[in-house]
């Protein structure tokens, strides 16, 4: 098969054969330098070594989408994430427990990426914190989904999506699920590990920070 007929029987490209052209998804998905075409398409991990934000070390994940997000959590669960084992006197078994669960990490990073505008020039932005995880995708849920919703209900199904496509692929790769399971894995993930409920907030629409608390 050629190129341009496997390019239209996976809907990346479109148009008539004299003027066949990339469909966004097709870009971000197939294309090494989606920057070129959608402004800070990539994710911006920040991690701080103390909370006087001026001892901290930055990493930029770019390239095809889900290699970003691949080489992200890759990152976070070889440096940043640790577990935590401690002896418990007269007893056979120890307890172990994470400083933040990975399984809750990966699946909020996923819906940032799943759930980004990215017709907005921002980054994804993850801030690593002694006690914290942050990450902010804008431009926040799509309505009707607001913030009385997102802090009172542990299970959000959306009828509306701002990246079908975008959540086709991240489930072919068994990147995501895409059927409304995030929230609850997240709640569930962090009650395993003994760890604090997430923070979910947005604000007047413009982003969606998921704070994510742990041990150090």
């Amino acid at each position: 098969m050629s190129l341009a007929d496997l390019s239209r029987s996976m809907h990346i490209a479109k148009g008539a054969d004299e003027d066949r052209y990339p469909v966004n998804v097709g870009l971000l998905f197939f294309n090494r330098t989606p920057e070129k075409f959608f402004p800070r398409a990539w994710i911006e991990l920040v991690v701080h070594q103390d909370d006087s934000d001026r001892s901290f070390t930055e990493h930029y994940f770019k390239g095809l989408l889900h290699v970003q997000l691949r080489n992200c959590l890759a990152f976070l669960k070889a440096t940043v994430i640790y577990e935590n084992v401690i002896k418990v006197p007269h007893q056979a078994e120890a307890i172990r427990f994470y400083n933040f669960p990975y399984e809750a990490v990966e699946e909020a990073l996923a819906n940032a990426v799943y759930h980004k505008s990215y017709e907005i020039g921002s980054p994804i932005e993850v801030q690593i914190w002694p006690d914290k995880i942050e990450l902010l995708s804008f431009p926040g849920p799509v309505p009707p989904v607001d913030a009385q919703i997102l802090n009172h209900q542990k299970r959000i199904v959306a009828r509306d999506y701002r990246n079908r496509r975008i959540g086709d692929f991240l489930k072919e790769l068994d990147l995501t699920e895409g059927r409304g399971t995030g929230f609850p894995t997240i709640y569930r993930a962090m009650n395993k590990n003994g760890s604090p409920d997430p923070v979910f907030e947005t604000q007047r629409g413009n982003f969606v920070p998921k704070s994510f608390w742990g041990y150090p």
